[in-house]
């Protein structure tokens, strides 16, 4: 492998290992740019060196074959990278709503920050507006999986949320340490953002979570 091809292999490896997303390796990612440029750049120089393609070398033609396979590679290296980091974003969003945890937004770039953003945006708009004139919105992210029970017991386990508005269960006042009973759907992406923890299920739909 030639050693400039290493950065791009580089940003693949690191996607792969990474627990969720590694942090945006803007540097790396402007190096291989470049070397997609440069080998470009060589390939034009060769070929305006002859004015007939038909009559060129055995030792050219490999040259330039060699040079598209560098460019194709990084290209399709840097095309991965992206995509993936796109692809991890948009299912955070379905995993966690629109409460992101900062941990995880601090690991994006402006740009896919903005993606994520307008995917908010999109996704939001068609739930409001799945079918003309609907009177209720459709949540689609409600439920990661199929709920067994409808009522939630649950403790705030972090600081600063303040009032959150819900569809069922009203306007919640969470603050830490403190345990109440919801509805699951109100409640179901601040616990996949980990902003609240599961403590018990309660099976008596609709009433205030004691026995």
């Amino acid at each position: 492998m030639p050693l400039h091809m290493k950065k791009a292999v580089q940003l693949v490896q690191d996607i792969k290992r990474a627990r969720w997303l590694p942090q945006f390796n803007d540097k790396v990612i402007k190096e291989v740019v470049e070397e997609i440029l440069n080998d470009t750049k060589e390939m034009k120089a060769l070929v305006l060196e002859h004015d007939d393609l038909q009559a060129l070398s055995e030792e050219l033609t490999a040259g330039l074959v060699l040079y598209n396979d560098l460019v194709e590679r990084n290209r399709r290296c840097l095309l991965a990278y992206l995509n993936k980091r796109l692809e991890t974003i948009e299912e955070l969003r379905w995993e966690v709503g629109l409460f992101v945890p900062d941990d995880k937004l601090q690991r994006l770039h402006d740009s896919e920050k903005q993606y994520l953003h307008l995917y908010n945006t999109t996704l939001d708009k068609y739930m409001k507006h799945y079918v003309p004139n609907c009177k209720e919105p459709l949540d689609l992210t409600a439920d990661a999986e199929a709920p067994e029970e409808m009522n939630l017991q649950i403790r705030a386990v972090d600081e600063g949320m303040g009032e959150i508005m819900t569809q069922d269960s009203g306007t919640l006042r969470l603050r830490r340490g403190e345990m109440i009973c919801v509805k699951r759907t109100d409640i179901e992406q601040l616990i996949r953002a980990g902003k609240v923890e599961h403590v018990r299920t309660s099976r008596s739909d609709g009433n205030d979570g004691r026995h």
